[in-house]
């Protein structure tokens, strides 16, 4: 089957080219998005806690239902001042309204977004052993800074404008 033929039917995607890394570095990259998935459990567990800890009003749906909203509702008033031409705007909540109503939206909006942005599947890497950088690796990698800094100063030098860096210049 011709290769357009392939494309067409979405066997070929042009985002699917494969690439060589080392497994250093997947290794780095699994280790991070698990160190991700880490904080973001960290983060649903303590704003679960500020849920549970939050008090209700009676009768209150949010009590039973983390979905159902607390019961009260803010109101808005306005009230003239005796000043001319002056409105004060104010924002007062019913008497039968949840004490930690505001407390605990905010740890709503903490957990939706923990289980939204939290990666999928993220084990932890197994326990591989660790390998210190080579000295070849390490030169390598200070040659590629130093390179990516000349150039950095050659743009700066023909009066193109770059935000100052923020690494210390070796001296």
């Amino acid at each position: 089957m011709p290769s357009t033929q392939q494309k067409m039917m979405g066997r070929e995607v042009p985002g699917d080219q494969r690439v060589t890394i080392t497994i250093r570095d997947w290794n780095a990259m699994k280790r991070a998005v698990w160190l991700s998935r880490q904080g973001w459990e960290i983060a649903a567990r303590q704003a679960q806690e500020l849920i549970d800890g939050c008090r209700h009003a009676e009768g209150c749906p949010g009590a039973e239902d983390d979905e159902a909203p607390c019961s009260g509702t803010p109101a808005y008033f306005e009230s003239e001042s005796k000043e001319e031409g002056k409105v004060n705007v104010g924002l007062t909540v019913q008497a039968d309204a949840c004490p930690d109503r505001e407390l605990r939206m905010s740890a709503l909006v903490i957990l939706n977004a923990a289980k939204q942005f939290a990666p999928i599947d993220a084990r932890k890497p197994a326990e591989a052993p660790y390998f210190a950088p080579s000295r070849e690796y390490y030169s390598a990698l200070l040659a590629e800074l130093a390179i990516a800094q000349a150039q950095i100063e050659e743009l700066r030098n023909d009066g193109k404008e770059l935000p100052p860096p923020n690494l210390k210049e070796a001296t």
